[in-house]
């Protein structure tokens, strides 16, 4: 797999499992009642959806955002990756 390649699904994967994390953590901590109005909503599986692509894509964005901005420029600094 190409080095580029792998360094996007690596962050995006990352990032993806951060947002996740964050987002259960509303749920589950209750955070200004936001895990009683997720659970809570008549349709859950479409509130979780929403809530875990939402934070997962941003975050997502966010790591390989973070990551394309810190990479390397030298060509042997990059070839360590």
């Amino acid at each position: 797999m190409p080095k580029l390649i792998r360094f996007l699904l690596l962050h995006t994967g990352l990032g993806v499992a951060v947002g996740w994390l964050i987002a259960a953590g509303l749920v589950w901590f209750n955070i200004n009642g936001f895990g009683d109005l997720v659970l809570g909503s008549s349709s859950r599986v479409a509130a979780v959806f929403i809530l875990m692509v939402s934070f997962g894509s941003t975050f997502g964005f966010a790591a390989v955002a973070t990551g394309v901005m810190l990479m390397p420029t030298d060509k042997d600094e990059f070839d360590r990756l």
